[in-house]
């Protein structure tokens, strides 16, 4: 006999669209969605909603929805088995044959997952009841939205709510089907965040949260901005960054990474907090993704948070223009790895001890000697010799060699470096400006002249090949500047006036402050 298994069943949740179940005369459009008449009641006006993008239907009046294997057992009658394998049939998935006890066993499963999914459906539905009570009335949940700068529209449209002291966020699938929750404590109770107990809906390294609501932007820009928390996810999607997603703590499986890859992430920007568990973190990430990264399959930058700082207290302090000048001073992983490995080279009289030398060495060697032969070797290669004999670091960190420079300083400046090559229509004014880091000041001398060579377009492919000659401090600045990921070139060359602005008003009140 013909059995389900795990696998087959994903190959047809993803292939079945449930839209191809109704007829055109059936459906309405609105919008990205189809409206089309309720099956489940007396359905005088068209209230069920067919999501493309979630792949479901839903009734916004009763309060049912399923999947297209539910859609097809509820309108043929059909058994699971049967109306899987009907939609197999249909989208072209191979089914093969096995044994009747492991068949048993997995329908067995499936009926208790969908008895799940009805009762996290139920409970979604009342603590959103709640909370929606607490926006109109008052109430530590909204309080607590409010203290955190999150709007009314924003917990609608994420389906927020409220249950004992905590403001519970739904852990949703990439089909946006709710499979457990998230608690924050609104009050001063431990611990701050309380997930749902792992079961068979729920498993938290299989869980990119806020998915469902950043994946058509994930497949349109290439990009994911990967944070740390929930608030952080809710905060970037209300301040305009729709790529945002969240793995629920630090760690990243390749499971995760495989949920985002799925949805055409090609660049990861990377985002998490700035203390050390944050930064720690990163470099796992890092190392976990080299043997892609090296390869071409896939891009990383590293956006640094100074301090104990997260994206929520970034925009909370200086709202969507500090996540710009984040996104514009995102370092190529490389770079950022090599400033960490190479930084027990700088000591301010220039003497650093043998040992330390070798052991830094051993250190860098061992991150790029099982690379092949390329520009990532070759560049790894180059900056260490530098590094050695006393070049330096790779990348000019100001605020290693200037105490004068402030954070939001060093981000502006770098943010003139990306506008001078991607915007071409802004490098009259931008090559005017004083900048006072000396590496991000001779870098943009460098790029003027490059640029009296190439009168149209992005400089960013020959200023790469060009900047290896350069002092190693310059040309890290040039090859930040000129090799972000995708979604920022693409801001940059649609908002070019607006960035120029917001990078004229970020550079004269800091530069007021500086001696």
């Amino acid at each position: 006999m013909s059995v389900i298994t795990p696998a087959l069943l994903e190959q047809v949740r993803e292939r079945a669209r449930v839209v191809d179940l109704f007829s055109p005369a059936e459906l309405r459009k609105a919008g990205s969605e189809y409206i089309a008449s309720c099956p489940w009641h007396e359905d005088r006006r068209p209230s069920l909603t067919v999501s493309p993008k979630r792949n479901r239907v839903h009734c916004f009046v009763c309060g049912k929805g399923t999947d297209a294997i539910g859609w097809l057992q509820d309108r043929q009658g059909l058994s699971f088995q049967e109306a899987v394998l009907e939609l197999a049939r249909r989208s072209g998935v191979n089914v093969a044959d096995g044994d009747a006890e492991a068949q048993a066993r997995f329908e067995q499963a499936w009926r208790e997952r969908r008895a799940l999914m009805a009762k996290r459906s139920e409970q979604r539905t009342q603590f959103h009841k709640e909370l929606e009570r607490q926006l109109e009335q008052g109430g530590d949940g909204a309080d607590y939205l409010k203290s955190r700068g999150i709007s009314a529209e924003t917990a609608r449209s994420w389906q927020l709510g409220f249950a004992a002291g905590r403001l519970m966020l739904p852990l949703n699938d990439a089909s946006g089907q709710t499979v457990g929750f998230c608690g924050r404590a609104t009050d001063s109770q431990e611990p701050k965040y309380r997930n749902s107990a792992c079961d068979l809906l729920f498993q938290r390294n299989g869980l990119v949260f806020g998915l469902d609501q950043a994946a058509d932007a994930i497949r349109k820009e290439g990009t994911a901005l990967l944070v740390e928390g929930p608030l952080d996810v809710l905060q970037l999607h209300q301040a305009g960054f729709r790529t945002a997603v969240a793995c629920l703590g630090t760690s990243v499986s390749p499971l995760q990474l495989q949920l985002l890859r799925r949805q055409g992430m090609k660049h990861l920007l990377i985002a998490f907090d700035g203390d050390q568990a944050g930064q720690s973190a990163t470099e796992r990430l890092i190392e976990q993704l080299q043997p892609q990264l090296v390869a071409g399959g896939l891009s990383a930058s590293v956006l640094q948070l100074s301090g104990g700082v997260d994206v929520d207290a970034l925009i909370t302090s200086e709202g969507p223009t500090g996540v710009q000048g984040l996104l514009a001073s995102a370092r190529h992983w490389l770079d950022w790895r090599l400033e960490r490995l190479l930084a027990p080279l700088l000591r301010g009289d220039g003497g650093v001890p043998l040992e330390t030398l070798q052991a830094v060495e051993r250190e860098v060697r061992s991150l790029f000697e099982p690379w092949p032969d390329g520009v990532l070797r070759q560049s790894a290669q180059t900056r260490l010799t530098q590094a050695l004999s006393g070049g330096g670091l790779p990348h000019c960190d100001p605020m290693l060699h200037r105490q004068g420079l402030s954070t939001a300083r060093q981000r502006a400046e770098r943010r003139a470096l990306r506008l001078f090559i991607h915007a071409p229509e802004t490098r009259e004014l931008v090559g005017a400006l004083q900048l006072q880091d000396p590496a991000c000041r001779a870098a943009l001398d460098w790029l003027s002249n490059l640029a009296l060579l190439s009168l149209e377009g992005s400089i960013a492919a020959l200023a790469m090949q060009l900047a290896a000659a350069l002092p190693a401090a310059v040309a890290a600045e040039i090859s930040g500047a000129a090799a972000p990921g995708p979604e920022l070139i693409a801001l940059l060359q649609r908002q070019s006036q607006a960035e120029l602005e917001a990078l004229l008003d970020a550079l004269e009140p800091v530069a007021e402050a500086v001696p």
